[in-house]
């Protein structure tokens, strides 16, 4: 199928492409700078519109989209899955919650109080257990998920033959490298917090962050355990190893994001679009 143009960001000429080619595959990108990073042409949801050329996708990504801008892009986000019916809806959440600018709600000093909450943490290490409020993070894991739960919610409500993917995002690098396009700055994310509070080995630094995306993953896979007839988790950790295959802090390089593309998404993705 030739469709052409493939990827959308506005609702007008989504709306067309669906008239045009009614028999295409339909997908939904819901989410945050993976899935927006202007103005360059290398997030996910650009590399899954050329991997899926027979798809029309509608990108609703939003650079450092929080559960705020969430919550409050929900209403549309409801009707377009009421409207389109998606084969795939993917969403990209929770990234600026665990390892963004949001980490600032969480991060101690070693001299502060410590509160592990009710979750079962299993081993924590030492730099987690000195700079990380536990009992806080435990409340910023839990508005993450249920952010996600929201969307499952709308769409075994309006479309329940439509497939829901959440991913992990990957380790990332407290490199202390921010975002910046002319006079566009944002970032660091991360590196400025654990300094503040007294962690500043790199090494240290590493450890603390990848514990949090891990956790993050769990509790993901225990979401989507719960609800298997229609999610599904693309686990991409793992997948950049290397300091050289992040543009700064918290985004990929464009080969980076094609890695987990192509790697990780792709295969998830293979027999629902195309």
């Amino acid at each position: 199928m030739g469709l052409g143009r493939n990827n959308f960001d506005r609702i007008s000429d989504y709306e067309a492409a669906t008239r045009d080619f009614p028999q295409a595959k339909r997908a939904l990108c819901f989410g945050d700078s993976w899935f927006q990073y202007v103005p360059h042409p290398t997030d996910l949801d650009k590399q899954l519109a050329r991997l899926f050329r027979g798809t029309l996708f509608l990108n609703e990504g939003v650079a450092g989209r929080d559960s705020a801008m969430w919550k409050s892009a929900i209403p549309r986000v409801e009707r377009e899955i009421a409207s389109y019916r998606f084969d795939a809806i993917l969403l990209s959440n929770g990234g600026n919650d665990v390892v963004g600018s949001e980490m600032k709600e969480f991060i101690k000093t070693a001299g502060q109080l410590q509160s592990p909450g009710s979750t079962r943490w299993g081993e924590i290490p030492r730099e987690v257990f000195d700079h990380v409020r536990l009992e806080t993070f435990e409340h910023a894991l839990r508005y993450a998920i249920l952010d996600l739960k929201q969307i499952v919610d709308i769409v075994n409500q309006y479309s329940r033959e439509s497939l829901v993917f959440v991913h992990t995002y990957d380790y990332v690098w407290p490199s202390g490298k921010g975002f910046k396009l002319g006079l566009v700055k944002t970032g660091p994310w991360i590196k400025p917090y654990l300094d503040e509070v007294g962690l500043t080995d790199p090494a240290g630094q590493r450890v603390l962050t990848s514990w949090l995306v891990d956790q993050f993953a769990r509790e993901l896979k225990a979401f989507v355990s719960v609800n298997a007839a229609n999610v599904r988790l693309i686990d991409s950790r793992g997948t950049l190893p290397r300091q050289a295959q992040w543009e700064n802090e918290i985004h990929p390089t464009a080969r980076g994001f094609e890695l987990i593309a192509t790697q990780c998404w792709k295969p998830a993705l293979a027999a629902v679009l195309r």
